[in-house]
C-alpha cells in the first residue's frame, strides 16, 4: 500500500472514531450529545439516511441507506461491533472506507462507495462547522472539511 493510502486510512479510521463515541472530557462530551443525539432534534444527524431523504417519505434509520452499507461491509467482511446502529452512520462508513483504502481496494470500488455513501457529506459538515461550539468539534469539523 503506498504511504498516501495509508495515511489516508489511519485518517479516515481515526475521523470515524470520533464520531462514533463521545470524548472522555465532559465539556466535549456534552456537546457531542447535544450535535448529535439531542432528543429534541439533533442539528448534525450522523446517519446517510436523515440527509438523503427519499422522495414524499420522512427520514428512516435502518432503511434502505442503512441496508446498502451493510451490503457493503459484508462483502468485504467488515461488521460493526454493535448491532444496534445504523449502518449507515457516518463514523462506520468511515472505518468502511479506511478499510477499504488499507486493504488496497481499486480506485473504482473506492469511487462506487464514496457515490452511494459519502456524497452527503459536504452538507452535513457544513452545519457541523456552523453548530461546533466547543473546540474539539471545531476541529473535528475542519478535519472533516479537508479531507471528505
Amino acid at each position: 500500500m503506498s504511504e498516501m493510502r495509508e495515511r489516508l486510512a489511519r485518517l479516515y479510521a481515526e475521523l470515524g472514531q470520533a464520531l462514533l463515541k463521545p470524548p472522555e472530557e465532559q465539556e466535549a462530551a456534552i456537546e457531542y450529545y447535544r450535535l448529535f443525539f439531542n432528543p429534541q432534534g439533533t442539528p448534525c444527524p450522523l446517519w446517510q439516511s436523515v440527509w438523503e431523504k427519499e422522495e414524499g417519505k420522512p427520514p428512516q434509520l435502518f432503511g434502505e441507506a442503512h441496508h446498502r452499507a451493510l451490503g457493503w461491509y459484508r462483502r468485504y467482511g467488515f461488521e460493526p461491533a454493535s448491532k444496534n446502529e445504523p449502518a449507515d452512520h457516518l463514523g462506520l462508513l468511515l472505518l468502511f472506507y479506511a478499510k477499504l483504502l488499507a486493504d488496497g481496494e481499486p480506485a473504482d470500488v473506492l469511487e462506487k462507495f464514496e457515490n452511494e455513501h459519502l456524497r452527503w457529506t459536504g452538507p452535513f459538515v457544513e452545519k457541523l462547522k456552523a453548530e461546533a461550539r466547543h473546540p474539539y468539534f471545531q476541529q473535528l469539523a475542519e478535519r472533516l472539511d479537508e479531507n471528505l
